[in-house]
C-alpha cells in the first residue's frame, strides 16, 4: 500500500531523521531486519534516478529496533546542504532481499528544502 504524503519541510544544511514504523495489515511490527529503504528525492518526477537531486539507501541492521519493525531514515547536515532551496518530489521503497527482490513503494509525496541563512556548519 502507497500512501501520498508530503513531508514536513526542512532547512537546507540541518541533518534530518525521519522515524519509521512498519507493521502488517493487523497492525502487528514487521521484521525489516536486512531490508533495504531507497530515499529518492527529485525535482520533476521525469528526472533519471541518476540524475535525482538526493538519493539514499540503507540497510535496516540485525537487532531488537529492526526485528521490531522501527528504523530511522536520516540524511546528514552535508547531503541537505547539497540541495537548493525549492520543492522536490520524493519517494520511499522498500527492498526485501530475496531473489528476485520484492520492492514496495511505501510512500511518495512532496518536500520542500528551504534557504538556510547561516551556512557555516560549524567549527
Amino acid at each position: 500500500m502507497t500512501t501520498n504524503n508530503n513531508l514536513t519541510s526542512f532547512f537546507r544544511g540541518d541533518t534530518k531523521a525521519w522515524n519509521l514504523e512498519f507493521k502488517d495489515g493487523a497492525g502487528n511490527p514487521i521484521d525489516i531486519t536486512n531490508h533495504v529503504l531507497w530515499f529518492t528525492m527529485k525535482r520533476t518526477l521525469e528526472d533519471l534516478d541518476e540524475n535525482a537531486a538526493l538519493q539514499k539507501r540503507i540497510t535496516f541492521p540485525p537487532g531488537a529496533e529492526s526485528e521490531s519493525g522501527k528504523g530511522t531514515l536520516l540524511l546528514t547536515s552535508a547531503e541537505t546542504g547539497a540541495l537548493r532551496p525549492g520543492s522536490y518530489f520524493y519517494d520511499l521503497q522498500k527492498v526485501i532481499p530475496e531473489n528476485p527482490p520484492v520492492v514496495a513503494t511505501i510512500m511518495s509525496g512532496k518536500v520542500v528544502v528551504q534557504a538556510d541563512i547561516t551556512r557555516d556548519s560549524g567549527p
